[in-house]
Parts: structure tokens; C-alpha cells; sequence
């Protein structure tokens, strides 16, 4: 009987309860996460052993390594790993340059689980991606 590991999820968001409670939804769906709150650290973290993380969500707006830079560094290290940015706002000159530059595809915050789910979902299966995902409201 093969035991799969659960996938593992790099969070990367310079607000550590934001950050904290990324977390906690992804390992309410069965993932692992890692909360990290410095976009440095973060890279450090992934150089390690790049190929142990399914996918990044990041906060675009970072300080000091913009999380848009910290993408293009982690797909330098590992050109196929799945990108989901996620920003309180998104902006048109946001949105153009992750899509432009093919960095990921970006969702606007707070979301709610099943949003969550569904853009991993989407980030993780193999085809054609969605640019952008709306926020809906209730």
C-alpha cells in the first residue's frame, strides 16, 4: 500500500495572521503549509530543496524582495512551479505584469474556502489556466 505525502503549499505574506490563516485553511483541505514572512527567508526556505513544494501563494506587495521578484527567483531555481498571487487589492498594472511576465495568476483577498480550493485546484491541474480569479461577494 503506497502512502502519499499531502501536497506542500510555500506561503509567503509579510502579515503573519494573514499568513497564519492562509495556513490554517490550506491544512483544514489536507495540504502542508509553510508560513513564511520575509520574502528572503522564503527563497532561502524553497533553495533548499525546491522540488519539496507544489506551489507558492504570495503576497505581491512585499517589502525589501517584492513577491513578484521573489516569483521570478523561485522559477529561476524551478521554472515549473505553480504561482498564486494574492493581494487585499489588485490593481490593472498588477494584474498586467504577473500576466505578462506568466508569473502565476492572482486572486484578490479575503476569500473564502472553497475559493481557496477551487485556485488550487486550478494552479495544480495540468491545461490551460484562469488569469485571475474575482473576489465574490456574499
Amino acid at each position: 500500500m503506497s502512502c502519499q505525502m499531502p501536497l506542500r503549499i510555500l506561503v509567503v505574506d509579510n502579515d503573519e495572521p494573514v499568513c497564519e490563516a492562509t495556513t490554517e485553511m490550506l491544512e483544514s483541505l489536507g495540504y502542508r503549509a509553510d508560513c513564511q514572512t520575509d520574502s528572503f527567508r522564503a527563497l532561502e526556505v524553497f533553495s533548499e530543496n525546491p522540488d519539496q513544494f507544489n506551489l507558492a501563494i504570495i503576497e505581491p506587495m512585499l517589502p525589501d524582495l517584492t513577491g513578484l521578484d521573489l516569483a521570478i527567483r523561485l522559477r529561476h531555481i524551478r521554472p515549473d512551479l505553480p504561482v498564486l498571487f494574492y493581494a487585499g487589492y489588485v490593481d490593472a498594472s498588477l494584474s498586467h505584469r504577473i500576466e505578462a511576465d506568466h508569473l502565476g495568476y492572482i486572486a484578490s483577498k479575503p476569500f473564502r474556502l472553497s475559493e481557496l480550493a477551487a485556485m488550487i485546484k486550478d494552479r495544480l491541474s495540468p491545461g490551460p489556466k484562469h488569469p485571475r480569479v474575482e473576489k465574490h461577494e456574499d
